[in-house]
């Protein structure tokens, strides 16, 4: 019987008689010089044993975890402590008229003469881009043809300027009379309410 040869060796790595890699002392020291040749800022730990690279590493995910954990409870803690009162949406603070509306389009009064009782809530608005004034007040020479007046003098009574579309104003009337009022900035706008006392013989005073 031919004499049993033993397995050839890999050439830089010991290996027994049946083959298997041996690591030796003098391969673990080569890879710890070559660990802390990639992290020149570790100093070799002079603990037998204690591997100073590895070590860290767990270090440092335990500290990360713990932060992660703290962080946590107290964004936990944070919103179980908001004890506010969610904003409200905003709501409209004009409410719908409860009397007749007067438009303000193609540079008019519309309509031009109304005619309420006492106590009556009148209102104002702007159907145009441009701005309008609701001036009470007298006017006079009012051209036939063109519809514009020569003269104003506000009496002070109601004065509202209405600046862009949609925006509106609202005057009650507490006394019978005839009101006229106009556009300031507009010399063809002119128009006048008639306020009547269903109550009094008279109707119309002021």
């Amino acid at each position: 019987m031919p004499p049993v040869l033993p397995l050839p060796r890999r050439l830089g790595t010991p290996q027994n008689l049946f083959g298997v890699a041996v690591v030796s002392d003098w391969s673990l020291t080569l890879s710890r010089r070559f660990r802390n040749s990639t992290h020149p800022g570790i100093t070799p730990c002079r603990i037998a044993g204690v591997d100073i690279t590895r070590t860290l590493t767990r270090r440092r995910r335990i500290a990360i975890g713990a932060a992660s954990l703290v962080f946590a409870a107290g964004s936990l803690v944070g919103c179980g402590a908001y004890q506010g009162t969610p904003p409200e949406a905003p709501t409209s603070t004009m409410s719908a008229p409860t009397g007749p509306v007067i438009n303000l389009s193609s540079l008019m009064f519309n309509p031009s003469t109304t005619t309420v009782e006492v106590g009556t809530t009148v209102t104002w608005r702007n159907d145009e881009a441009i701005t309008h004034t609701v001036t009470s007040g007298r006017f006079e020479g009012v051209d036939k043809t063109t519809g514009l007046r020569s003269s104003q003098d506000p009496d002070g009574t109601f004065e509202a300027m209405l600046a862009g579309k949609g925006k509106a104003f609202s005057f009650t009337f507490t006394k019978p009379g005839s009101y006229t009022y106009y556009c300031d900035i507009h010399q063809g706008m002119n128009a006048t309410i008639t306020v009547v006392d269903p109550t009094s013989a008279e109707g119309v005073q002021k």
